[in-house]
């Protein structure tokens, strides 16, 4: 792998990285596997919506210079501040399978779960392959600045949110579910990390951080609105405490079972400043079987008018 400069060249490793990685199979599902794209945006670490963001998503959230001057050795080999974001899609059956319409699916769980733990080694070995370049490189999920919690004024926060990093990076918008819309679509992992490269950004593409659906109160689309089966999802948005409901529903009750049953990986989890190693299950209904499941349909010009609107 080469030095690279900018986003193009950082998906072709990435791309690598996974292709080859054994964690990218499902072993109980033929082989199958996880993620099958890649898009990676670059934001300027010294960008003013960094500062932004400990409005909006937390007051602790992570400056990535203080960040990268805090895990270098000798902080003044901080130069220029990139931030690296990438969206991995699931793969097309992975997806089609979590079209059911009141449960997501076994392989999706599976998937899911794998899949976060594979982006745990995605970011270490990033992080990796730009320190042996002689940058300072480190992913903030990776350390003891990463953060989850409650928060009152936004319901759940935490010190380093990759839907937000991804945005600033020209990735995408935000659709009516939260989720990130990407030029993958919204059924996506995201991962990052911060680096003092001077790679080319990629922060031109980034408009407003509301996608048409959301811009409308789901008059554009709103598909996601019918797709979730506890209601969580309404013109106003999301009510995170109702997702966050079915998405312990199903950990309750397949958790056990799943881990007794299926080859699952264990990752970091992070809440309330402990750090425990262990799985991770979720819904993600809403981002199958909708428009926005593998592609942005609004910068395509594609998407159908939601009919109880």
């Amino acid at each position: 792998m080469e030095t690279s400069g900018g986003a193009s060249e950082l998906e072709k490793t990435i791309a690598a990285i996974v292709r080859e990685s054994p964690g990218n199979r499902l072993k109980d599902f033929d082989g199958q596997e996880i993620f099958s794209g890649v898009r990676v945006g670059i934001a300027d670490g010294d960008d003013a919506l960094f500062e932004r963001f400990q409005s909006v998503v937390s007051p602790n959230h992570i400056l990535p210079r203080a960040f990268l001057e805090r895990v270098s050795a000798e902080g003044s080999n901080v130069t220029q501040v990139r931030v690296i974001s990438w969206a991995l899609a699931f793969a097309e059956p992975i997806r089609r399978s979590n079209r059911s319409v009141s449960w997501p699916s076994k392989m999706y769980s599976a998937a899911r779960n794998n899949g976060g733990a594979l982006n745990f080694v995605l970011s270490r070995k990033l992080g990796e392959y730009f320190r042996n370049q002689g940058y300072v490189a480190e992913a903030p999920r990776l350390t003891d600045t990463y953060d989850a919690f409650r928060l009152l004024a936004v319901t759940f926060a935490s010190t380093w949110s990759e839907r937000h990093i991804a945005y600033a990076a020209g990735l995408g918008r935000f659709g009516l579910n939260g989720s990130l819309i990407t030029p993958l679509g919204s059924h996506v992992r995201l991962g990052s990390l911060v680096v003092n490269s001077p790679l080319d950004l990629t922060m031109a593409s980034r408009g407003s951080y509301r996608a048409e659906c959301w811009e409308s109160g789901g008059k554009v689309c709103g598909q996601c609105i019918l797709r979730c089966p506890v209601g969580a999802i309404s013109s106003e948005g999301l009510d995170k405490e109702k997702c966050y409901a079915m998405r312990q529903a199903v950990r309750s009750r397949h958790l056990v079972s799943y881990a007794r049953e299926m080859e699952l990986h264990q990752a970091p989890i992070v809440k309330n400043g402990n750090r425990i190693s262990g799985y991770s299950l979720g819904c993600a209904l809403c981002q199958c079987g909708v428009s926005c499941e593998a592609e942005d349909p609004f910068s395509q010009g594609k998407y159908k008018i939601h009919d109880r609107c």
